[in-house]
Order: structure tokens, then C-alpha cells, then sequence
């Protein structure tokens, strides 16, 4: 469990840097995403469509 904690912690850093970089609203959700499997992985999750 320790290694998906800190996945969770490095996947949220990166949100909260991509956010101060004025990340596109994309990435924002597709780190939210990694973070959401990472964090709850046995809950439906949404997905997103590469474009």
C-alpha cells in the first residue's frame, strides 16, 4: 500500500504543478484521472478520449 500512497502524493504534486503552469483543463482531468485509479481503483471512473 505504501507504493500506491506515493503514487497518489507524486500524481497529486503534479496536478497541483500543472495547475500553476496553467495546464489545460485536458491534462487537469487526465491527472485526475491517474489519480482517481490510483486512489480507488475498485470504483467506477470516468475516462477520457484522446484527441
Amino acid at each position: 500500500m505504501d507504493e500506491q500512497d506515493d503514487l497518489g502524493r507524486a500524481i497529486a504534486a503534479r496536478i497541483l504543478q500543472q495547475l500553476e503552469a496553467g495546464a489545460t483543463s485536458d491534462t487537469i482531468l487526465k491527472l485526475a484521472e491517474a489519480y482517481a485509479w490510483v486512489v480507488a481503483p475498485d470504483n467506477g471512473h470516468g475516462g477520457f478520449s484522446p484527441g
